[in-house]
């Protein structure tokens, strides 16, 4: 479940109906205009701090994860869901490096992950020149940028320090995702 890249970046697939999920952030997105942060041409709804009815089985299933995260870091208090967000990116959108400072885990699910959608790419600043010169084969170990390229379903967790960015969608149809912050 985790690498090394950085101190964890933990990938799980679930088995949710992505399809009912679909429907509903579309229907959100219908009727909000959303907000700009990292995003570039993209919908990012506004910040939500609480789970609707309709996605608590998955923030479960999400949370069980943290918690398994959250036992190996050790933590003086609990972590609690900061925030959440949905995300949809068309033709060209994507999301510019950033990170997710204030909290402790981050993490993304895929809903709807057409073909050549984008990946996520993490960048590790402590790795950028480390072994340089001297390295044969780049991998989880020695790789100063880790990508993970999504499916659906899939649920990713990382430090909310990580640096990360989301490639171009070169697809027609919509990515769409939910992202969300862990903690105190």
């Amino acid at each position: 479940m985790f690498n090394i890249f950085s101190s964890y970046l933990a990938v799980d697939n679930f088995k949710f109906d992505t399809k009912k999920y679909k429907k509903e952030i579309l229907n959100i997105k219908s009727k909000n205009e959303g907000r700009i942060v990292s995003n570039y041409a993209g919908w990012q709804s506004n910040d939500l701090r609480t789970v609707s009815k309709k996605f608590t089985s998955l923030f479960n299933k999400i949370s069980e994860n943290v918690k398994k995260i959250e036992k190996n870091l050790f933590l003086s208090k609990k972590l609690k869901l900061h925030n959440l967000w949905y995300n949809v990116n068309g033709l060209s959108s994507f999301n510019r490096p950033h990170s997710h400072q204030g909290c402790i885990i981050s993490g993304v699910y895929y809903v709807s992950i057409p073909k050549n959608s984008g990946s996520i790419v993490f960048l590790n600043k402590d790795l950028d020149t480390f072994y340089e010169n001297s390295i044969d084969i780049f991998n989880e170990y020695n790789s100063s940028t880790w990508t993970i390229e999504p499916k659906e379903n899939q649920c990713v967790l990382f430090p909310s320090y990580l640096k990360h960015y989301v490639e171009p969608n070169l697809n027609k149809k919509e990515r769409i995702s939910i992202s969300f912050n862990y903690g105190f």
